[in-house]
């Protein structure tokens, strides 16, 4: 059985209204963005020569810079599907992609500039200026146009996607429910109904494709068990005769990964589901900085070790540092190192945390852990590569083996390296966790981060961790 959802609708709609395609729109949005860049150039470089020398300067050689950059940062854009539609309406145009396009362009601007000789006739001030305003108008620019195109799709003033579903009436209803939504921009145009297993597929096949083409279909979506293997393949081939996209709708399981997609193995193809939390160039970004910041800080603190290993050796007996078994990156035993605050070394199946008034704890000891100080150390880790500066905060392996057990997804905590200050702790969790809400409340805490990561959220948490009253909150 076929039958038509929502055509009269769409047509009465469009009698009344002014509706957008959405191919137009992303040109349109293409050229709003080179026409700004040029905007930011000309308004910078006029406003800088104006405040400096008096005068507007030379206009053309603005709008030469503009025009260049504007070509540079949209063209990389359109050849990878930056301005399609889709990644406006999903959030995909991120502030960290701009961030990389529009520096990936500067940096063939200066190469071009010094192939031709030309950087001379620039003012280095009014680039900066021009780099700075142009980012930030960018990202503004982006957050325009989402909010506007949100506003357009719910007025109905922007096209739908035209979808064919083809599957059994029980998912076709489930999906329809699913994607018909003013935020979705989908309508389902038409519907096919699957046979029996043992029916044959030519029938059905010649409707659906004469249906496709009467609608106007943009994507058909097939719905049903991927075991049926062999009806699939036949229906997609019959199918491919269409200038659509085809899908095969998720399954029950599929359907939990958002950001499921095909990956190749040589000739071989597979379903990736899931990736690590960060690809090679973030990880290769983190690392960096991490050994440049740990490697820098040891120098500069050198003397400040010095004092404290004075000082904790005069307070009390013992050594200087403090040595733990922590699980590191992908549950990697290493040894954590800390300035020694308390009168034992515990490091077996059992260890009791800290807690306020701790006999344990040495008179020096109350002062290191209360300023931060006793974390100190965590730079050689760090530098070794046992850590980072910034990530989940490390606990006991005798911790580990206790909670892992008791609370969901605890696990996932070591899918990157753990840092000497974290997410959770700049927002004041920290100290002992005495109950399985407050491990639990921290862990929520600690994959947020790294589902969330970026270069900006890691300044973020050092900056807090130094600054912020929270990250000194339950110091013990």
């Amino acid at each position: 059985m076929m039958y038509e959802i929502g055509t009269a609708q769409e047509r009465e709609t469009s009698t009344r209204k002014w509706v957008m395609g959405r191919m137009g729109l992303s040109l349109a949005f293409l050229a709003l963005e080179a026409l700004v860049i040029v905007s930011v150039a000309l308004a910078t470089g006029i406003a800088y020569h104006l405040w400096v020398y008096g005068e507007a300067g030379e206009i053309a050689n603005y709008a030469a810079v503009g025009a260049s950059m504007s070509v540079l940062f949209t063209l990389p854009l359109l050849f990878s599907d930056g301005y399609r539609f889709e990644n406006f309406q999903e959030g995909k145009r991120t502030a960290a992609r701009t961030f990389l396009m529009w520096n990936y362009a500067f940096l063939c601007l200066a190469f071009l500039g010094l192939l031709t000789k030309t950087t001379g006739l620039f003012s280095r001030a009014w680039l900066m200026a021009f780099y700075i305003s142009g980012f930030a108008v960018l990202i503004a620019l982006d957050e325009i146009v989402a909010r506007l195109l949100k506003a357009a799709m719910a007025n109905g003033r922007v096209a739908n996607r035209r979808i064919m579903l083809i599957g059994a009436e029980d998912e076709i209803r489930s999906m329809t429910e699913a994607v018909e939504t003013p935020q979705s921009g989908v309508r389902v145009v038409a519907v096919v109904s699957l046979p029996r297993p043992d029916a044959g597929m030519a029938a059905l096949a010649f409707q659906a494709i004469a249906k496709a083409r009467a609608l106007d279909v943009d994507d058909i979506v097939i719905l049903t068990d991927w075991s049926r293997g062999d009806l699939i393949e036949e229906l997609i081939e019959a199918l491919m005769v269409l200038p659509v996209s085809i899908h095969l709708g998720a399954s029950s399981v599929i359907g939990r990964f958002s950001d499921a997609r095909i990956a190749r193995f040589g000739t071989t193809s597979a379903l990736s589901l899931t990736y690590p939390p960060l690809n090679p160039l973030q990880a290769a970004t983190k690392r960096t900085f991490d050994i440049l910041a740990s490697g820098l800080a040891l120098i500069l603190l050198s003397p400040a070790f010095v004092l404290l290993a004075l000082l904790i050796k005069w307070d009390s007996p013992g050594p200087v540092f403090f040595r733990q078994r922590r699980r590191g990156y992908n549950l990697r035993e290493f040894r954590i190192l800390k300035f020694r605050t308390m009168t034992t070394l515990d490091d077996g199946d059992v260890i009791k945390q800290a807690t306020k008034g701790d006999a344990r704890v040495t008179r020096l000891g109350e002062f290191l852990r209360s300023s931060n100080l006793d974390e100190l150390p965590q730079l050689i880790n760090v530098l070794t590569g046992e850590m980072s500066i910034v990530g989940p905060r490390p606990h006991a392996v005798a911790h580990d083996r206790l909670f892992e057990t008791r609370i969901a997804k605890y696990g996932r905590r070591l899918n990157v390296r753990p840092g000497i200050t974290g997410w959770a702790q700049v927002n004041g969790l920290r100290g002992p966790t005495e109950t399985d809400d407050a491990m639990r409340e921290r862990v929520e805490h600690d994959l947020y981060y790294i589902d969330n990561w970026s270069p900006a959220l890691d300044a973020y948490v050092i900056v807090a961790t130094l600054l912020s009253r929270k990250a000194f909150r339950n110091a013990l």
